[in-house]
């Protein structure tokens, strides 16, 4: 079965209003390129991404020594021996060289290193979302597309009904109802292209505002994703936890408290220092003139009382970490539900278009009957109305389910993390974990909600022990026991007169 998802749209575009896209041709995968390389959220997240490495250097300096150099000139007076008012000026350099600060610096560093952890998972968490975002704005520009041609085909039968009923009423053969008939419906068809149209219209300043730009004329259709998809929905759950970047971000958030514990711990503990000083001090016409000092020496230092502020900063780091926790229970339980939620659509979908492309082939069979039963004088213009008008519903509710699989594909996708990757589109500029200095990541089962949930289903499990009543064409061929009278049966119904059948019988 050809996806409605993948037919072009070329024809249609054509016979829209060229405000409604732009010259020229595009694909999904060209499209969600420029989208994420442009997109401000994703920018945006780069930029925290950038700034954080640079809080990590900041962070390394403590490591380091400090050097500082000063130096002052003016007057001085003094009231001693030798006093009087003397022209000083002088010089000095100082080196300051942490040894031990309670590990403060470490768990700063490490507090640092991961936050950019997170700022990582946050941007590829941001292209995820916005790979996925454009991914749905360019399926809806086509789904619309599609939905306005289903509407201007339906417009058209509607006209073509029009004119033959007109042509009859004309001509003395047809009556005034069916005109009044045909021209109330021809008006609901003339709302329905115009509802269509509306949609339409939303969508694509929807896509202009993700993308940047108005839909081309001509957009290819979106590749197929099922193949793409695990077996099962809980291998499709296990990858989102393995790969889903709003999960790990939530995760590497635990890390991050912690070490924001182990600084505040650093208060409780010395602080030793070396510091080495040297320098210049002239006063002139003093006794004293110029002297020239040097010193090193080492510093230890540590606080006593601070009107406990540093207790107070331990319990709340203490908390964060506990808070921290069930954040990542809350983002993991989230990740299990729309992914489930997700794949539970791809395999509904999946069945139910089955449903509904036979549907729409049978109201497709029946309409065509219809119509030359109508000609013959054996259908009233309702029927031919009613049947137009749930082929119509029938080829809506395929088309959008056949969208909507596609979708749901790639929702499931977006879920563990992989969208981007199996559409091959990339940001240049975005490192890889290894480039970052860190392995993969691996989790542990107490870093997981587990894979339990709903299962999936298909018809079968809702209608199995349900047994059909006998219907009223059961009936009555159970009346009739010979070829020749369900011969008789089959005609009159044929001919619409299932209520002469049951009186004659």
């Amino acid at each position: 079965m050809t996806s409605l998802a993948c037919l072009p749209l070329t024809a249609l575009a054509q016979s829209l209003p060229a405000s409604l896209y732009a010259p020229g041709n595009t694909d999904l995968p060209s499209t969600i390129q420029q989208t994420i390389i442009s997109n401000p959220d994703v920018n945006a997240a780069w930029a925290n991404f950038s700034a954080s490495g640079s809080d990590v250097r900041v962070a390394k300096g403590n490591y380091l020594p400090s050097v500082d150099i000063s130096a002052g000139v003016g007057r001085q007076d003094q009231q001693n021996d030798g006093r009087g008012s003397y022209g000083s000026d002088f010089a000095e350099l100082t080196l300051t060289q942490m040894v031990f600060d309670g590990f403060a610096t470490r768990s700063e560093v490490e507090r640092l290193d991961r936050t950019r952890l997170i700022a990582y998972f946050e941007l590829l968490g941001a292209s995820e979302e916005v790979t996925l975002e454009a991914f749905r704005t360019y399926l809806d520009v086509l789904r619309y597309r599609e939905m306005v041609r289903l509407a201007q085909d339906n417009y058209r039968e509607h006209q073509r009904v029009f004119s033959q009923i007109e042509e009859r009423a004309l001509s003395g053969a047809g009556r005034g109802v069916d005109l009044e008939q045909i021209s109330g419906r021809l008006a609901l068809a003339e709302s329905n292209l115009m509802t269509e149209a509306s949609n339409l219209h939303d969508v694509t300043a929807r896509y202009q505002r993700i993308v940047g730009e108005l839909p081309p004329q001509n957009m290819s259709p979106a590749p197929s994703l099922a193949a793409e998809l695990p077996a099962d929905v809980d291998q499709a759950i296990q990858m989102a936890f393995e790969g889903n970047p709003d999960f790990h971000a939530a995760i590497e958030n635990i890390a991050v408290q912690r070490a924001e514990q182990g600084a505040a711990k650093a208060a409780f503990m010395p602080r030793l220092d070396i510091q080495g000083r040297t320098g210049t001090n002239n006063q002139d016409d003093s006794i004293a003139g110029r002297s020239d000092e040097h010193s090193i020496q080492l510093v230890a230092s540590m606080n006593l009382y601070r009107g406990g502020s540093d207790s107070a900063a331990f319990d709340a780091a203490a908390t964060r970490i506990e808070q921290a926790v069930n954040q990542r229970e809350a983002a993991c339980t989230n990740v299990r539900q729309t992914t489930q939620i997700a794949y539970n659509d791809t395999q509904r979908l999946g069945e139910q278009l089955s449903y509904l492309n036979e549907h729409r082939q049978s109201i497709n069979r029946v309409r065509g009957a219809y119509q030359q039963q109508f000609d013959i004088g054996q259908r009233t213009l309702l029927d031919v109305l009613d049947s137009e008008n749930e082929y119509f519903e029938a080829s809506r509710a395929y088309a959008n389910a056949e969208f909507d699989l596609t979708l749901a594909q790639a929702r499931t996708l977006a879920a563990m993390g992989q969208l981007m990757h199996t559409l091959e589109v990339v940001r240049d500029d975005i490192p890889s974990l290894a480039e970052l200095g860190y392995d993969d990541i691996t989790l542990s089962n107490e870093m997981t909600c587990g894979t339990e949930g709903p299962r999936g289903f298909n018809l079968e499990d809702f209608t199995r022990g349900i047994s059909s009543l006998p219907t009223h064409s059961d009936t009555l061929t159970s009346s009739y026991a010979n070829n020749e009278q369900l011969a008789m049966i089959s005609q009159y119904l044929q001919l619409g007169h299932e209520d002469a059948l049951v009186t004659n019988g």
